[in-house]
């Protein structure tokens, strides 16, 4: 009967039928909309997702002018979620409540599905038990002794390796006077790397290696070439590969379903991130278990090594061993290894970028951390620099400038968080799977939280009673000294997050910082190549340096 009657149809009946649906379409759509729970002020949504064709990615200037045009709280449509944007502090302390309402990151996407880890590790993890799990073990292994000072001493070799090679370089390099000139940025990033790769899986890097031959046009002849030496994983691959996997990811995460599966231009990016994905847990999935096999057939061989594959594994092997009910699987490890990997290099990157820029833009400020390094690391006859984490603790004055830096230039300028159960957010109360967008950014630059916020002034932190974060174990970036800082700016400065998700990782990402600052400007005064050029950052979710060309050359004053 129904074949009968589609056969019986005629061409003006299908755009009748077609026409139709579209009325009803858009009927549903925006009587669902006008009937919506809490409405607030905001730009009036678009059927079919179409307001993410007029969405350029930059979550810091669409947030930004969101705020100015319709206040504090507004709301607005975009993946084919209802958004809830926050630009106050008050109304932000509701979402970093340790309720676990208001605990998840991400609304649930096709996009994300395709990471291959979401369900396990922290960053991407909206199950709340498995997540506790994985950051109780993590932060058993990052809090052991000798971890700290293992990250410091890695960060001292990498760095009188990257010396090495700038030392090379400059003898090749025709110039008129002492100073070397070049992009920092790449140098800087591809150090991270290899920092970061042997800190998490005990693994030496070789993207600094790799970097240095491109400048060299025979390879062969090249001593302790990156190509040549067994020792070495390819780091530089494996990060790349991460890097493109994320940026994939997020680039799909708003595109609908249909698209990834039927699409051939979707379909293909969808198909590159699988294949990125599938080397990506490969190679973790090989470390772990030749690691355990290390484990169980040379225990001894392990009691010196602090990475974090390390101590992850030896942690669940005594939760097992003391019959406890939590354990962690190798999807567990896999994806807490990933997680590192994918946060700490571009973080640590862009902000040690942002900082020297800011530096280099304020003589005064540079002069400053010049005097408080040479206090803490005195000169001497040695030509290496002693660096523990009681003198890292020591300069607060740099830890205030990374502290500024990261309120001028965020590296996540919008915080996410969606409800899993019903819950109250300024003053509303509000369904599960409503999502939150925290503008911390906007409250960065806000003279009601900070005095005149678009000057660089890390004295606006620097408190000479302050207990520096350092000297906490667990990290704590929200202590500041209460007579001198009030604290409705202790409360508004969000730069590794807060509350239950709070980085775990903001201790490590401040001892790395530090200790490459400490090391750079010890030995070297540094300038920008152009003094009024602006910082050159790419705006999208995540905000990128894309280029740092100074020059520098060794302090008078420096061994």
């Amino acid at each position: 009967m129904s074949f009968r009657i589609i056969e019986s149809l005629n061409a003006v009946d299908y755009l009748i039928i077609i026409f139709t649906t579209f009325l009803l379409y858009l009927f549903r759509f925006y009587y669902d909309y006008f009937t919506r729970p809490n409405p607030l002020p905001g730009p009036l949504p678009l059927p079919f997702r179409l307001e993410s064709h007029f969405f350029d990615g930059n979550i810091r200037r669409f947030a930004s002018e969101l705020r100015q045009k319709y206040g504090d709280i507004c709301e607005f449509r975009l993946g084919g979620h209802r958004r809830i944007l926050v630009s106050k502090q008050e109304y932000i302390e509701d979402l970093f409540s340790p309720s676990k309402a208001v605990f998840i990151k991400h609304e649930s996407s096709q996009a994300l599905d395709m990471l291959g880890i979401v369900g396990r590790g922290l960053f991407f993890n909206n199950d709340y038990d498995i997540w506790k799990i994985n950051k109780y073990f993590l932060l058993q292994s990052i809090s052991t002794q000798g971890f700290n000072e293992d990250a410091i001493k890695r960060t001292v070799e990498l760095f009188e390796k990257l010396d090495e090679y700038w030392n090379s370089l400059k003898k090749t390099q025709s110039c008129n006077d002492e100073w070397f000139e070049m992009d920092l940025l790449p140098w800087i990033k591809r150090l991270m790397i290899d920092n970061i790769s042997i800190i998490i899986t005990g693994e030496r890097g070789c993207s600094m290696a790799k970097y240095y031959d491109t400048f060299n046009s025979n390879k062969s002849k090249i001593e302790n070439s990156a190509f040549d030496d067994p020792i070495l994983y390819d780091s530089d691959k494996f990060s790349r590969t991460i890097f493109a996997h994320v940026k994939g990811t997020f680039s799909l995460y708003d595109v609908h379903p249909f698209l990834l599966r039927y699409v051939p231009f979707f379909k293909d990016k969808a198909n590159a991130i699988l294949k990125d994905r599938d080397y990506i847990l490969k190679t973790l999935d090989n470390m772990i278990e030749n690691r355990k096999f290390d484990f169980v057939n040379s225990p001894q061989k392990l009691k010196s090594k602090h990475d974090l594959l390390t101590l992850l594994i030896t942690a669940n092997n005594d939760a097992k061993k003391s019959k406890m009910l939590e354990s962690l699987t190798n999807e567990d490890i896999r994806a807490l290894l990933y997680d590192a990997s994918a946060a700490g290099i571009d973080t640590g990157t862009n902000t040690l970028c942002y900082a020297i820029y800011y530096i280099c833009r304020n003589p005064h400020v540079k002069q400053k951390m010049f005097d408080e390094i040479d206090s803490v690391f005195p000169n001497n006859s040695s030509d290496i620099l002693r660096i523990t984490s009681e003198n890292l603790a020591k300069l607060r004055y740099c830890e205030s400038i990374i502290k500024e830096a990261l309120r001028l230039t965020h590296i996540v300028p919008v915080l996410k968080r969606v409800s899993s159960a019903e819950c109250k957010v300024a003053g509303y109360t509000w369904p599960s799977e409503t999502v939150f967008h925290i503008n911390h950014a906007s409250m960065h630059m806000d003279e009601k939280y900070f005095v005149n916020p678009t000057a660089f002034d890390p004295d606006r932190f620097y408190l000479q009673n302050d207990l520096s974060e350092l000297n906490d174990d667990l990290g704590n970036f929200d202590k500041e000294n209460n007579k001198s800082i009030d604290d409705k700016k202790k409360r508004s400065l969000i730069i590794f997050g807060r509350g239950m998700r709070l980085c775990p990782g903001r201790k490590l990402a401040m001892i790395n910082m530090l200790t490459f600052m400490a090391l750079m400007f010890k030995k070297y005064d540094i300038e920008l190549m152009d003094k009024d050029s602006p910082l050159k950052i790419f705006n999208g979710y995540i905000t990128s340096c894309l280029e740092l060309k100074i020059k520098i050359k060794p302090r008078e004053s420096s061994l």
